[in-house]
């Protein structure tokens, strides 16, 4: 524990206050301003707080490094304005100055002990290269939305963990990452957002921040030179990116870019947020394998290297076999499941076009299990195959296909385009009707449905449990209530092969449902009914619906089982091929539904 004297004591109730302050200023502002304006708030405020800080602090070297930080945020605002010139030599002047009259590397740690000390022009030199490598570094860094804080989040927690192990009391390079730290938790909304970049500003002060505090951090004499070493780990990747970019800039004729592992990524479809927490993982991962080994762990360096080389193997694996499809696929089959790879507007306007027309439509849903399924049972593969709109449902099956090179572009889950469609249906006048579970459940769906869409017309409800001597009293009823939507509970595969009998126009034979679009919902009708509840976003969001879903129900797990076999067969399948797929297309058996 640290013995702290009251300056210091009070040195942090006044960061305390200050966050506080901080918080409630975003917060009462929120409601008055456009979003541009807002953001452009919390950068002014972030940047007073840290002059605040330097005002406050006793210490000369740490003012004259928040100041240092101060005038590279001014710097990146005339960045931000004045397009046509490169004002980046400027922030190597910062660096120049606050080794002038600041902390300056004078000499490194080693780990067994030893110093290697610098001259006076060599250490002016030296630190000014670093602090005014900082800012660049993060300007680069922050042109994909969303990495600069994810690192910058990452930086200051191991810079605080560092400080904290290798400093024996308090110190300006404890009090300047816990500042930074807390700073990153009150502007979270501000900096870990996955699709919003720093700004110049913003990049231009945590830049010369986090190289000024490091230095701070060799000035006190901490082990290894560590807040020193510490930045070179974490973002040796992305400077090792920027030297081959500017390399490629002096040199040849085609530049490479910069990024370049987080474009590969891009590149073999992997979506932007996982791109971006990958590059982060990896830079973490760099970081703890340079401090550990700086500050003697004998052991962790060698477990640290072994995760790393996992990651960077997983990386690569990654790129191989997440190889995008040049021409991604309308309608993507998997064995014998194919699904529709469209939006749900998309969806829900082909809707509006069939319902009121005199043909049949059938609408299907397919998930992991269901996929499963299509590969032994032909009839249940040829009614999806000829089905008019197969909607992708599951997290799984996403991945799947994402993995064999087709992404799907929304995932559209029964239970929730049952909502969007009863809320069609109720501002289009549609009526609808509710077939299958058990007894009083699809009047219960049809009342709570009600209640959330109140215009909606329920033509009528019947529970699942008929014999099929009574089909015909079934489709009377049906075609007698004037529906124009059907939802058909009656579970995987009966309703997907009562749908493909009865709901389609047969060569030479009408249709038993003329004019009546037929969803199959399974089990969403004990959800939509409230029997049962849906899984939280945060299970939804992990794709652990199904464990959610076998909790409620413990005897669908003899169902779950198969998941594994699932994951299995789609790694055989992007190793060796589609077969089955293969076979029914040379056969010419793909559906003749669609649109």
């Amino acid at each position: 524990m640290f013995s702290l004297a009251p300056e210091e004591i009070h040195l942090l109730t006044v960061l305390g206050a200050l966050a506080v302050v901080c918080l409630l200023v975003q917060r009462f502002f929120k409601p008055y301003l456009e979003r541009d304006q807002y953001y452009y708030l919390k950068d002014i405020t972030l940047i007073g707080a840290w002059a605040l800080c330097g005002i406050w602090s006793q210490s000369p070297l740490l003012r004259a490094t928040i100041t240092a930080g101060v005038a590279a945020a001014l710097l990146g605002f005339c960045q931000r304005v004045q397009k046509k010139w490169d004002l980046r030599p400027g922030f190597w002047l910062i660096g120049l100055g606050l080794a002038l009259w600041g902390p300056r590397i004078t000499f490194f740690g080693l780990p067994q002990g030893a110093f290697h000390y610098l001259s006076e022009i060599p250490s002016l030199l030296v630190s000014a290269f670093w602090i005014g490598l900082f800012p660049c570094l993060f300007q680069e860094i922050d042109e994909v939305p969303g990495l600069g804080g994810t690192l910058l989040a990452a930086g200051w927690t191991l810079m605080l963990a560092v400080t904290l192990l290798a400093s024996g009391g308090w110190n300006d390079a404890v009090f300047a990452s816990l500042t930074g730290f807390v700073f990153i938790l009150v502007f979270w909304s501000r900096h870990i957002h996955v699709y919003r970049r720093l700004g110049e500003p913003l990049a231009a002060l945590w830049g010369t921040l986090m190289a000024g505090t490091a230095i701070l951090g060799v000035t006190k004499g901490l082990t290894f030179s560590t807040l020193l070493v510490l930045p070179l780990g974490l973002f040796a990747l992305p400077l090792l990116e920027a030297s081959i970019h500017l390399l490629s800039t002096a040199f040849a004729s085609r530049r490479t870019g910069n990024l370049v592992l987080y474009r590969l990524l891009i590149n073999q479809g992997v979506d932007h947020p996982t791109a971006v927490h990958t590059v982060t993982a990896l830079c973490t991962l760099l970081g703890l394998f340079v401090v550990s080994g700086q500050m003697g762990f004998s052991s962790v360096p060698f477990v640290l290297a072994g995760l790393l080389f996992l990651c960077v193997s997983s990386v690569v694996l990654w790129a191989f076999l997440f190889r995008r499809n040049p021409h991604p696929e309308r309608r993507p089959r998997i064995w014998g499941a194919v699904v529709d790879n469209v939006s749900l507007h998309y969806a829900l306007g082909k809707v509006r076009s069939w319902v009121g027309g005199g043909e049949p439509h059938r609408i299907f849903t397919v998930d992991a299990l269901a996929a499963l399924r299509s590969r032994s049972d032909e009839a249940y593969r040829e009614a999806v195959g000829e089905a008019d709109l197969v909607l992708p449902d599951g997290k799984g099956l996403i991945w799947a296909f994402r993995f064999l090179g087709t992404p799907i572009q929304e995932r559209l889950p029964g239970v929730e385009f049952v909502e969007h469609l009863c809320r069609q249906a109720s501002g289009e006048g549609w009526p609808v009707f509710f077939l299958g579970g058990k007894p009083g459940i699809a009047e219960k769906a049809a009342r709570a449905l009600g209640e959330r869409h109140r215009d909606l017309v329920v033509a009528g409800c019947r529970d699942g449990y008929f014999r099929p001597s009574e089909e015909p009293e079934v489709l009377e009823a049906i075609r007698n209530s004037g529906a124009r939507v059907l939802f058909l509970g009656l579970g995987v595969p009966r309703q997907e092969l009562w749908l493909h009998l009865h709901a389609r126009t047969a060569p030479g034979s009408p249709a038993a449902l003329p004019g009546i679009v037929g969803m199959g919902i399974g089990g969403s009708m004990d959800v939509l009914s409230g029997e049962l509840r849906r899984a939280p976003a945060l299970w939804q969001r992990w794709g652990m619906e199904w464990l959610y879903r076998t909790l409620q129900e413990p005897w669908r797990w003899k169902r779950v089982i198969r998941l594994p076999l699932f994951v299995l067969l789609v790694l055989w399948t992007r190793l060796v091929g589609d077969s089955l797929a293969k076979e029914q297309e040379d056969s010419g058996s793909n559906r003749q539904g669609g649109f």
